[in-house]
């Protein structure tokens, strides 16, 4: 249960990296901004000054999402490498602010003891109580995004990906599907936050640093960056790798690097495209 909760929650902030990709060909390197936003709100809140869950949590949601409304109308008007390069910003910004902003955030000591809300005497502080609620909003979220592509909405996002101009000739706002698509990717990269603080109990900056989103970049390319079923399937082969890795050596940093190599040249579109690449090979044989 602990492995899996870990790679619910990857797989969820990974889902929201994912769902723009797919749909947009955006890849974004900011959810973990938006994911630590959430995170040190309801920490700063509830640790220090006192505030009940049940208004940080909604205020850190709340918080998370609109700094991804505010970023996304920025971040949007860039394009290709520009625009990868401002997410990757904001993550190296929130990184140096709470190392530097002692006072609100404890530098990079962090906000520890972060205890596990438990509403309606539910102790979420059991592994398993934990693992089975993050299936279940991790579930809800995976069919939200699946039912969405098969929407007007979801079409909308597919024809701007694949022909913008053509969209825009008939009527559609590129800039606002977009900036819509961008927020809902920042929402669940907010609900994401609420699951990695009460797994680890604590944030801090090594948290939402660089080798964080880099790890999370990995997990998306090794499940397949145009699957949404491929957040998870990357999730869970790294998650499990490294906890097999780390009892044989110290160095499973370089040995999940070596990892993803390899699937990158074995399978380019992914654990998820290994089937269609197979059947490909197939055809072209016949």
């Amino acid at each position: 249960t602990n492995v899996g909760s870990r790679t619910l929650w990857i797989g969820l902030i990974a889902l929201s990296m994912t769902y723009m990709n797919k749909n947009l060909g955006l890849m974004s390197l900011g959810q973990l901004f938006f994911a630590g936003v959430t995170g040190y709100t309801i920490a700063i809140l509830t640790i220090t000054h006192g505030v009940n869950y049940a208004i940080s949590i909604p205020l850190g949601v709340i918080f998370g999402t609109l700094a991804g409304a505010l970023i996304g109308w920025v971040a949007l008007k860039a394009e290709g490498v520009y625009y990868l390069m401002l997410t990757l910003a904001l993550t190296l910004g929130l990184y140096s602010l709470a190392n530097q902003a002692e006072v609100i955030t404890h530098g990079h000591t962090g906000i520890n003891a972060v205890a596990t809300p438990r509403p309606f005497g539910i102790d979420f502080n059991k592994p398993k109580t934990f693992y089975f609620t993050c299936l279940i909003i991790n579930a809800l979220f995976f069919l939200l995004l699946k039912r969405l592509e098969r929407s007007s909405f979801g079409l909308a996002l597919n024809g701007i990906r694949d022909n913008a101009d053509r969209t825009s000739a008939l009527g559609y706002n590129n800039t606002v599907l977009k900036w819509f698509a961008f927020i809902l990717s920042s929402f669940i990269a907010s609900i994401s936050g609420i699951i990695g603080l009460f797994y680890y109990q604590a944030i801090s900056p090594d948290t939402v640093g660089l080798v964080r989103s880099i790890d999370l970049l990995v997990v998306v390319v090794v499940g397949g960056a145009t699957y949404l079923g491929g957040a998870y399937v990357g999730a869970a082969a790294i998650a499990v790798f490294e906890n097999l890795i780390q009892d044989y050596t110290q160095y499973y940093v370089g040995a999940t690097g070596l990892l993803f190599i390899l699937i990158l040249m074995l399978a380019p579109q992914g654990l998820m495209g290994i089937g269609q690449q197979i059947s490909k090979r197939r055809a072209v044989r016949n």
